[in-house]
């Protein structure tokens, strides 16, 4: 390198000087572009019909759930001790017959008569914009649901004969199965309704004795078999909703160094070298 004095030392100066500054204002770094935005997860509230099956299916399962286990053997606690008390209940209706009883009975509990209020209450509870109904009105569909499948599931399973010979469906008792069911869920969502809707389940699962369609041991099986799935159902659908998966922060861009060197004759023009340009 030749020149002057000055020129040589100004020169030796840039080259260990950082010019990022003056560098970086001249050629300024690339924009940073915006990653995807990330997706959110909708908070689905449990009880849509968007979650209808995969609810369904679940509470299914949790019928049998270990959690479970103490409400299933509640009542087959209570059924086995009802077990001596068919003959009774069978004589008891024989000696003072009630057929209004019956026949009122097998309508209110019978398959259309809960198909229709299971239907009606669900659809009503599609538009309400009460959360408290619209959340019993869907549980008392996926409950009403359950509870059929395991009872006629056991009733084939056990194929006891009815008390009047019609068939070999007879435990447990469907009405006093959907009966109870129906009361447990609005129970649970409405506290104060408790007694009158038992009231109203007891009444339906007793007429099934006075109608001499089934035993006392198949009334109390339904009965339970009810009240547990519709505890299941509610206390399952309830639970808070799944937590939302926080956004994954965009990544920065890789750094972006640029250098390159230029010839340069010092500050006076009069010198002679090069300059180093570094950019980042």
């Amino acid at each position: 390198m030749s020149g002057s004095p000055s020129a040589r030392t100004t020169v030796l100066a840039l080259l260990l000087a950082a010019r990022a500054v003056s560098a970086t204002a001249q050629e300024p770094a690339p924009p940073v572009i915006p990653g995807p935005k990330p997706k959110v997860q909708p908070d689905d509230k449990r009880r849509t019909l968007r979650s209808y099956g995969h609810n369904l299916a679940y509470n299914f399962r949790d019928v049998l759930a270990p959690r479970n286990f103490k409400p299933l053997l509640i009542t087959a606690a209570a059924t086995a001790p009802s077990l001596l008390l068919d003959d009774e209940g069978k004589q008891y209706f024989r000696d003072h017959p009630h057929e209004n009883w019956g026949k009122l009975g097998a309508n209110a509990g019978g398959t259309l008569a809960m198909a229709g209020l299971t239907i009606g209450v669900f659809s009503a509870g599609r538009i309400s914009k009460g959360d408290r109904f619209r959340s019993m009105s869907y549980d008392l569909s996926q409950a009403i649901l359950v509870t059929q499948a395991y009872t006629q599931g056991l009733k084939l399973a056990v194929g006891r004969e009815r008390p009047d010979g019609s068939n070999n469906k007879s435990f447990p008792s469907g009405h006093s199965s959907n009966a109870f069911t129906a009361a447990t869920v609005m129970a649970l969502h409405y506290p104060k309704t408790a007694i009158p809707v038992f009231g109203v389940a007891t009444y339906i699962a007793a007429s099934r004795m006075a109608a001499n369609k089934h035993h006392f041991s198949d009334i109390v099986a339904g009965a339970g078999l009810g009240w547990s799935i519709g505890r299941v159902v509610v206390r399952r659908n309830d639970r808070p909703p799944d937590p939302t998966k926080p956004a994954k922060p965009a990544e920065p861009p890789p750094s972006h160094v640029t250098w390159h060197a230029a010839p340069w004759r010092g500050p006076a023009g009069d010198g002679s070298g090069f300059a180093l340009v570094v950019a980042f």
